[in-house]
């Protein structure tokens, strides 16, 4: 009875194991989509092993090793990388979460337009598009943002096109997601809140209460950040506000002559350092890892009070807040020059080029730049792909989609297309155009460095918006907003993009 029982069960395990693997071929066989997909996936998971973790990332790993958090990088991805730790010390898994959730995204997207070979090629060429290619194996703060933002939208259009019902699931895996997204980034909230919005509660309310809704969200999840991460995940204040106030202060006094700091030990001289030192592109011309000829000296003085107890941290925090106010509201125009000067240098619309730092770092692996042969016990660096070596070596600041201004002109002109619909799609597409048009426009007030790689959430969300475009029209085979909404987008965003192409 015993053999006749195990034979059964064997037989019926055997049928099944077949009948799956028929069923997977046939499933590969009619979806070269999901084919070109994945085996993209798994050659840039398997040559970029275990990805890049270098600078702000290295920061964050090092503290999950350690078991410390601070509040200068995210103390939440730190957080969620001690809890895999606790799991697995597969150093790979830190990339793969990113990793597969932007090629599960671009499945998602675009099987709508087809699942057959020639849309198989372009979402291959779609990862390996220099912008795309340059940040999709480098664990940042911004690619976790970028590919949760990334997927929830897909999953958003997806649903509107096949105008599907919402499951309890897509809005417990969107919630949760869309929240990570609060705290990858100080200003994650941007590019978040207006998705979380569009979920919960619609976006067809009119304009102004969808936007003043979006913003007392924005301004509840600023006011409540420091309880998540001092609270909630106990991490530890390194200070970071330091970064803004101290550009916009320098900033300012660069355009109006005037400093509005209190006098600091070592430094008589302010306002000439400042305008020395400064530099629209990043505040690390100023910062206090910048020794180069006394430029960090104020930064300096202000962030090593964070070493003397939390009274004295308090006060220093308090007199830059007052000199940060002071100089946005004595010197406005100056802030404006400055604040313009630095967004315009980020987008790189006119005036600038080739594009500040189109890539991140050149090296793969687990590495400490500053000082490679202190933390030997967790550095792990491994020689990167012969495709790499090719890729760094191009000329890739002067190419036309390392511009952010390309991306937001995209962004505006999907936004400006279906303002004025109200069918399902087209509400889910404005909304998707509008939090990473939003995202980009935020750094004019918060940005403190040019670097691409922060366009790059929005980067990611302008590739989604013209693939659900094509996915619409070969599902329904309508076009997106209407014609009269269209000439408009196109008469705005058309001119200044050959207007930023000549300048």
């Amino acid at each position: 009875m015993e053999t006749g029982f195990y034979k059964h069960n064997e037989e019926k395990f055997n049928y099944n194991v077949d009948c799956l693997i028929k069923k997977t071929l046939l499933f590969l066989k009619h979806n070269y989509l999901f084919l070109c997909i994945f085996c993209t996936f798994l050659w840039l998971f398997y040559a970029f092993y275990p990805g890049t973790v270098v600078y702000d990332s290295f920061y964050m790993y090092m503290g999950a090793v350690k078991g410390y958090a601070g509040n200068w990088h995210s103390a939440l991805i730190t957080r969620i990388w001690q809890l895999i730790l606790f799991f697995t010390d597969i150093k790979g898994t830190f990339l793969l979460i990113p990793l597969a959730a932007t090629c599960a995204g671009l499945y998602i997207i675009a099987k709508n337009i087809s699942k057959g070979i020639i849309t198989g090629i372009i979402c291959v060429l779609i990862l390996f598009m220099p912008p795309v290619f340059a940040n999709i194996t480098v664990v940042l703060k911004d690619t976790y943002l970028a590919s949760f933002t990334f997927l929830v939208a897909a999953l958003m259009i997806n649903q509107a096109i096949s105008d599907k019902k919402q499951t309890h699931l897509f809005y417990i895996f969107s919630g949760i997601a869309l929240v990570c997204c609060f705290y990858f980034r100080p200003n994650g909230s941007f590019i978040a809140v207006p998705l979380l919005v569009a979920i919960f509660m619609g976006w067809k309310a009119p304009i102004i209460y969808r936007y003043i809704t979006c913003l007392v969200l924005v301004v509840f999840v600023s006011a409540t950040a420091s309880f998540v991460n001092f609270k909630l995940l106990k991490a530890y204040d390194d200070f970071p506000e330091i970064s803004l106030m101290w550009f916009d202060i320098a900033g300012t006094a660069k355009h109006s002559g005037v400093s509005t700091l209190p006098e600091t030990p070592g430094t008589p001289d302010q306002l000439g350092l400042i305008k020395h030192c400064y530099s629209p592109d990043q505040w690390d011309t100023i910062a206090t890892w910048r020794g180069t000829d006394n430029c960090n000296a104020i930064a300096k003085y202000f962030y090593d009070q964070r070493d003397k107890g939390p009274e004295q941290l308090k006060k220093v925090k308090d007199e830059l807040r007052k000199a940060w106010i002071d100089a946005i509201t004595q010197h406005p125009l100056a802030y404006l020059k400055h604040r313009l000067s630095h967004f315009n240098r980020f987008i790189d619309y006119q005036g600038h080029r080739p594009a500040f730092q189109p890539l991140h770092v050149r090296v793969v692996g687990f590495v400490y730049m500053f000082d490679k042969d202190h933390y030997q016990d967790i550095t792990y660096e491994i020689d990167p792909p012969r495709l790499w070596k090719t890729f760094i070596d191009m000329d890739l600041g002067n190419q036309l989609w390392f511009h952010p201004y390309v991306s937001l002109l995209i962004l505006l002109f999907f936004y400006l297309s279906t303002l004025a619909t109200n069918d399902r799609f087209n509400r889910t597409l404005n909304v998707v155009a509008f939090s990473g048009m939003i995202y980009l426009i935020g750094f004019l007030f918060v940005g403190v460095s040019a670097d691409f790689r922060y366009s790059y959430p929005s980067l990611l969300l302008s590739i989604l918006c013209i693939l659900a475009a094509f996915g619409y029209y070969s599902q329904t085979r309508k076009v997106f907003g209407t014609k009269k909404t269209r000439i408009i987008g196109g008469s705005v965003t058309v001119p200044l993009l050959l207007i930023g192409i000549i300048l």
